[in-house]
């Protein structure tokens, strides 16, 4: 990215120390281990700072070049490379995805009665790939919360497993093992946070007929000169990556097993397409000004204004959305795989109605404003991330910056 400047962005250097204070004070609170921050507004990048720790142990310091695990933000790239399948022509949103995906058909859901005890019932209608985009298909992550969530961590259990004996699962093994469980509901019923996404990644392989690696950096990370964003972290770039502590009341420790993880030093058999990026402010704010910008950044076009509008509206019911259960998307939406703000009164955040895009697992969070013509950018390696309450106050000192 350019160097920083205020000129023409209508923020308020003084008002711009209050994103310092915090973002130091998260550091000096032992909140986190360290933290980068960076602002575009009206195509200028006014704020692109780092602050604290990328290796406590070694003593080296977080760098605006760091690399970081983005894991759940890699889902809105997802998105992108699908829908750019879409506007070829190639599948409808309310297509069913057992077309491309044989494993998907005649799906089961998990029934429970009074009692507790589960029946499997043919599901009233096939997953499509809206379903997908929209978290509405009735497939969660692997857990203790349900019979399906049980059910597929068995399955992952067993590719750990493998994995661990050398031979790991492919991305399209994966997909295979997951069309085994049966729903938690009937396709369209409820909005449910899992492993969709993951489904969409491998539905760019077959529909593309690439490796989803290689269809992203075909189609939008060399386009857009994405030059540090992948499924893992070459040998020479190493010496880059953040490492991810757990925040505890005993102060931070350091993770060593951290499952799917994009940080290490050779390509993954599986390409986890709601999980499995790395990336660095540089690369994530040229992402997500190509959002703002409707699609193209710097004479790429990479989706159309109408797709793009497509994705960033709210398309959840109410029903769907009573059921989101993050306390960080109080008076949001879902659009095709971002929250869409809808009531910045209820979300209690100074920001914009139509503010979009989403946060990863260790704490790493953007914005898009359209309204305000501005992008900003949050990353940490922290678990839990807190992304119901450190990037919102982020977003706070962002905003409070606007000067006109």
């Amino acid at each position: 990215m350019e160097e920083t400047s205020i000129s023409g962005t209508n923020l308020s250097k003084r008002r711009l120390e209050n994103v310092d204070a915090y973002l130091q004070r998260l550091v000096d609170t032992a909140q986190v281990a360290g933290v980068g921050a960076l602002i575009n507004r009206n195509s200028v990048t006014a704020y692109r700072k780092s602050f604290g720790m990328r290796d406590i142990a070694r003593g080296l310091p977080m760098e605006n070049d760091s690399i970081y695990r983005i894991y759940s933000m890699t889902k809105t790239i997802t998105v992108v490379a699908a829908l750019t399948l879409y506007e070829k022509g190639l599948f409808k949103l309310h297509d069913p995805i057992s077309e491309f995906l044989p494993a998907f058909r005649d799906m089961k859901v998990a029934r429970h009665d009074a009692r507790g005890c589960v029946e499997l019932v043919p599901a009233k209608d096939p997953i499509t790939f809206e379903h997908l985009f929209t978290m509405t298909a009735g497939i969660p992550y692997p857990s203790n919360e349900s019979y399906t969530a049980r059910f597929l961590s068995s399955l992952y259990e067993k590719a750990g497993a493998d994995a661990a004996n050398g031979t790991p699962w492919d991305t399209a093994r994966i997909i295979d093992m997951i069309a085994t469980a049966p729903l938690c509901f009937h396709p369209g019923e409820y909005w449910m946070y899992g492993l969709c996404h993951d489904i969409l990644g491998r539905l760019v392989e077959v529909i593309s007929g690439k490796r989803y690696s290689q269809y992203l950096a075909e189609t939008i990370f060399e386009p857009l000169g994405l030059v540090d964003t992948a499924f893992f972290i070459p040998p020479e770039k190493q010496s880059r990556l953040t490492k991810a502590y757990s925040f505890t009341p005993q102060g931070l420790i350091e993770i060593n097993d951290l499952g799917t993880d994009a940080g290490q030093p050779t390509p993954p058999a599986f390409e986890s397409g709601g999980g499995g990026l790395a990336s660095t402010l540089d690369d994530v704010a040229r992402y997500a000004l190509m959002l703002l910008n409707n699609g193209r950044l710097n004479g790429e076009r990479i989706l159309s204004r109408k797709t793009i509008k497509l994705l960033q509206q709210n398309h959840v019911l109410p029903a769907q959305r009573s059921s989101f259960g993050f306390p960080s998307m109080v008076g949001y939406g879902y659009g095709l795989g971002v929250r869409v703000m809808q009531d910045t009164c209820i979300a209690g955040l100074n920001g914009s109605e139509g503010e979009w895009a989403w946060d990863g697992m260790l704490g790493t969070w953007y914005c898009v404003d359209p309204d305000e013509d501005l992008i900003a950018v949050f990353l940490i390696q922290r678990a839990p991330g807190g992304t119901d309450d450190l990037p919102k106050r982020f977003a706070q000192t962002v905003y409070a910056a606007i000067d006109d």
